[in-house]
């Protein structure tokens, strides 16, 4: 007799959660298209996962249970020729568990380093401009369906700081960015310092801000149209880009300006 835990899953979500916003968090997780989703959640008992490794076991049920899902742990037997079969997805299920559905489906550390999540799309309409050049970063950030800091670089951020924060609609970052930036004047070398931090830091920041947002129209979609929000949520605010080419125009006419003063005053002793 060989000893399986398996983890089971009946389509329950914890109090309190959203069954739309855990099921997005399963897809993002786990890398599931929607049929894998509609599979979990259609009413039966459903074996995500097996093993003879109990340590294994637990982690999987604990990385499930963080989006939310309700599942639990279960001890079975098996008889080795059955389990091979089992194995090979050639025998039914033992008579006890005639109801349940095996998905026999975990999170597979053999993937490929560029799997994509299937939010991808969404995360990319609601960047609005550049959004491939940024999903391109956020498939860097969300590696087999997990969050993680990758480094990279961003110029516009770098360059422009606060202008950068707000032309991307991240208002409580730009007044945090704003106190940070005062701060790093009194301190020799400060505000380079702290422009350079921002400038590797600010795709990750953005990835984190999108990802929240898509998730929050995600889960309102039963009251709102998620196309509707992410044309209005989503994107940039073109004031910041129209006052930054307002204020370098201003300043190229200024420098003209300045060195036309300086040329009309020397005329007079050039002759």
């Amino acid at each position: 007799m060989k000893e399986l835990y398996v983890v089971l899953f009946e389509g329950k979500v914890r109090e309190r959660e959203s069954k739309r916003e855990v099921k997005s968090r399963l897809m993002d997780c786990f890398n599931m298209g929607q049929a894998g989703i509609d599979r979990l959640f259609s009413g039966q008992r459903v074996i995500v996962f097996r093993s003879e490794d109990r340590t294994k076991t637990d982690a999987f049920a604990k990385r499930f249970a963080e989006t939310g899902a309700l599942c639990r742990i279960e001890v079975d037997f098996q008889e080795e020729a059955e389990r091979q079969a089992w194995d090979a997805g050639a025998a039914s299920q033992p008579e006890k568990d005639t109801r349940t559905q095996d998905a026999h489906w975990e999170a597979d550390d053999s993937a490929s380093s560029e799997d994509e999540s299937p939010l991808l799309p969404l995360w990319q309409a609601y960047a609005g401009p550049r959004g491939e050049w940024y999903a391109e970063k956020f498939k860097l950030f969300s590696r087999k369906g997990r969050t993680a800091f990758v480094p990279s670089w961003n110029w516009g951020a770098f360059l422009f700081g606060i202008v950068w924060l707000i032309y991307r609609k991240m208002y409580g970052l730009a007044l945090l960015f704003f106190g940070i930036s005062a701060a790093g004047i009194v301190i020799p070398g400060g505000s380079l310092a702290v422009s350079f931090f921002f400038g590797a830091f600010a795709n990750f920041l953005y990835f984190l801000h999108v990802k929240k947002r898509v998730d929050a129209i995600i889960a309102a979609s039963d009251q709102i149209d998620p196309n509707q929000a992410l044309e209005t949520s989503g994107g940039v605010n073109p004031i910041p880009k129209v006052l930054a080419l307002f204020l370098i125009m201003m300043g190229i006419m200024a420098f003209i300006g300045s060195y036309l003063f300086d040329l009309n005053g020397l005329a007079p002793h050039i002759q």
